[in-house]
């Protein structure tokens, strides 16, 4: 027998919670229980996006400079800045990382130069990356590896979650748990059975999204 041939498989957000009220079994799914998922699975988005960096939601982003500014701002769907280089004359310069209390501790914050290093100010309405020193000059670029929220779930038909279909099985099977835990009459043992399948399938999905070139810790000793 000859295989499908494509490579297309998905799911919709109406299948997930299909697929999941099947997983927990019993009653028919109720009225109001599709909106009540929907709010579950942008919530198990969130608690993902939590536990760890998921490959689709990193990307690269250039940012021009501009003299003297130091802090720039990356909008409200961003979570975190992974890695920053400045390009001059068509050569990437990393710059290395400090906290926000690093920086503030900075005594010449006014300092202009190639920036060497940057901060990042994760707030609630967005992300601001500090550099220092503050730029030179408006011709060098930012090369940033950002980190972006998922997008939300609204609606049931016609919309996909915003993941790699890799986490469908693991969607699934948190949505179960989470649908478990609010409907009456599903016993205690179902609900901790779906609790362990949904850690379980997490874990292999989070395990295998992942970089696949080596990685070398090199510790910096400071000399007394």
């Amino acid at each position: 027998m000859a295989t499908s041939g494509t490579f297309n498989f998905s799911m919709d957000i109406d299948e997930v919670i299909q697929e999941a009220t099947e997983m927990i079994g019993g009653e028919e799914t109720l009225g109001h229980e599709p909106k009540s998922a929907r709010r579950s699975i942008n919530l198990l988005l969130q608690d993902w996006q939590n536990r760890g960096v998921l490959l689709w939601t990193a990307d690269t982003t250039t940012v021009s400079v501009s003299t003297s500014v130091t802090a720039y701002d990356l909008g409200s769907t961003v979570v975190d800045v992974l890695e920053v280089v400045v390009n001059r004359d068509e050569t990437d310069l990393q710059l290395e990382r400090i906290s926000m209390e690093e920086y503030l501790r900075l005594p010449r914050k006014g300092q202009t130069g190639r920036p060497s290093q940057y901060a990042v100010r994760r707030g609630q309405a967005g992300v601001t990356v500090y550099l220092w020193p503050i730029p030179e000059n408006t011709t060098d670029l930012l090369k940033l590896e950002k980190v972006r929220y998922m997008e939300d779930v609204n609606k049931s038909a016609i919309q996909t979650a915003d993941i790699s279909r890799r986490f469908l099985p693991c969607l699934a099977a948190g949505l179960a748990y989470q649908l478990s835990m609010k409907r009456p009459g599903v016993e205690g043992g179902r609900i901790q059975f779906l609790k362990e399948e949904y850690e379980e399938r997490l874990a292999r999905a989070m395990s295998e999204d992942r970089e696949r070139a080596s990685y070398y810790l090199k510790p910096r000793l400071n000399r007394v």
